[in-house]
């Protein structure tokens, strides 16, 4: 579950939003044009029946259902609507649900109207549940996950509606309500995202939820405003990110010059500084991004990233050695071996195991699941190698026209001789985090692969982290470990 938290100014237009107002009157047209239809179909039979008078009773009261238009519905559509796609879940007591949309507003509103009038006294809050967790979310259980949310984040003590719709993949419901309390107080708890974000996760947590990732999978071609410049940018970062040439801040930044993206530090009042990438003249704090390019972390990426392929050089067994052939011919013109190098442990959130970083350094293509901002749902974006360019892409597009260079196959046959199979073929990484490999973990290490059943785990889990994965991996074989108890020799 992730919770967008959204402010406005007008409570009218909100509700209206929320109920589906303009769908309910498209929807009411078409019935009062259909009964239109239905009574000039009817209209010969009513003149002779008007003659009839024996039947005038039973007959007059059918023709009058059809002779009189549909009256307009004052409020009852809240209940009784017409649409498919929204469901009034729950309210506070004060709100006068049968009366309609404009009484239900100005209950809302009421509050806001006893102080000073503020900038955004409208409070929209989205809650976006993953589709995993569909089959399970009933109205009680979405109900119940918004009121403790409400609670939680201490908004309380304040008119609220709780609307679900159903016009999307995921389901998600809208929490409106009044950002000034019964006593006059402002609810500031809609400013504050990280007590959002730690609310969300205990909420996960507590009901079993598929915790949300971020960033990359929306359709950008729907988007507006800043949104369809901030999806593209946050996708043009990333692929600079992954290219294994990218080594230090200064390349990272010179790559992003080459790309149309400006960073920018700026040092706030109370001394922090601040980092924004921008593109022509948009610019976007990195947490509008994704926190997780923020300088710091991508520092301590990138000395991972130098630590490696040191330590991969430097590896017996994993390099050629040509010193003696070139003393010995050095005039003889070999051709240089293609040497891809390895991929970065983590791109874009999501880790790389030891399969794919061989397959990727065979010169295949893989695949990765990845989320945009505010996504719930991964999708499907592959990485190959451009023997042309040098470098690694990335696209959501499949690869069709990709293809390994005779050379580079010629290459892998050699070292998948009998000579060279006791050493192994490709680069062999010793350390599965920035930490290095850790005694309990060495089963996780990427040269001696992850079990079977972790892997069924995180197939099972798509939305957790590797690392919260992890976690609840041996906590659940523990727990198994206790129930059979020891074992008896």
């Amino acid at each position: 579950m992730i919770a967008y938290i959204i402010s406005g100014s007008g409570f009218g237009g909100c509700v209206d939003y929320v109920t589906r107002r303009k769908l309910e009157e498209k929807l009411y047209k078409e019935q009062s044009k259909g009964l239109k239809a239905d009574e000039r179909k009817y209209e010969p039979a009513k003149r002779l029946a008007s003659g009839l008078e024996a039947h005038v009773s039973g007959a007059g009261a059918r023709w009058q259902s059809h002779q009189d238009p549909p009256q307009r519905n004052k409020g009852e559509d809240i209940i009784d609507h017409l649409s498919k796609d929204w469901k009034l879940l729950s309210s506070s007591g004060d709100i006068r649900i049968y009366e309609g949309r404009k009484a239900m507003a100005d209950d809302i509103a009421r509050p806001s109207r006893q102080r000073k009038p503020i900038k955004d006294p409208v409070g929209h809050i989205s809650l976006d549940f993953h589709p995993d967790d569909a089959p399970k979310m009933t109205d009680e259980l979405m109900t119940e996950v918004a009121q403790e949310y409400m609670r939680q984040m201490g908004l309380t003590n304040t008119p609220y509606i709780v609307v679900r719709h159903f016009d999307k993949a995921h389901p998600h419901c809208h929490i409106v309500f009044s950002r000034v309390d019964y006593d006059g107080k402002i609810l500031t708890q809609t400013t504050n995202f990280k007590k959002n974000e730690r609310v969300c996760k205990a909420l996960n947590l507590k009901h079993r939820l598929t915790q949300g990732k971020s960033k990359l999978n929306t359709d950008v071609s729907k988007l507006r405003g800043k949104d369809k410049i901030r999806y593209p940018l946050v996708h043009n970062i990333a692929g600079v990110y992954i290219r294994p040439e990218i080594q230090d801040w200064n390349s990272f930044l010179i790559a992003l010059k080459q790309q149309g993206i400006r960073v920018k530090e700026k040092t706030g009042q109370s001394g922090k500084t601040n980092l924004y990438y921008c593109t022509g003249r948009h610019e976007f704090w990195y947490k509008k991004l994704d926190s997780f390019f923020s300088r710091e972390n991508l520092e301590l990426k990138f000395k991972a990233r130098r630590e490696k392929q040191q330590a991969a050089k430097t590896q017996p067994g994993t390099a050629p050695q040509p010193k003696p052939q070139r003393q010995s011919q050095p005039k003889s013109k070999q051709p240089e071996p293609i040497v891809i190098p390895p991929l970065s442990d983590i791109v874009c959130g999501v880790r790389i195991d030891r399969l794919k970083q061989q397959a990727y350094q065979e010169g295949k293509f893989i695949s990765i699941g990845i989320c945009d901002p505010g996504g719930v749902v991964p999708i499907n974006h592959w990485i190959w190698y451009d023997f042309d360019k040098r470098e690694p892409v990335m696209s959501r597009t499949y690869p069709y026209d990709h293809k390994i260079p005779e050379a580079f196959q010629r290459q892998l046959a050699s070292k998948q001789s009998p000579a060279s199979s006791s050493q192994g073929t490709g680069i062999r990484f010793s350390s599965p985090s920035l930490g290095g490999n850790i005694p309990e973990e060495q089963g996780f290490a990427h040269d001696r692969g992850m079990p079977d059943d972790f892997k069924h785990f995180l197939e099972l889990h798509p939305g957790m982290s590797f690392e919260e994965a992890k976690r609840r991996f041996k906590d659940e074989q523990k727990a198994k470990q206790q129930r059979k108890g020891p074992k008896l020799h």
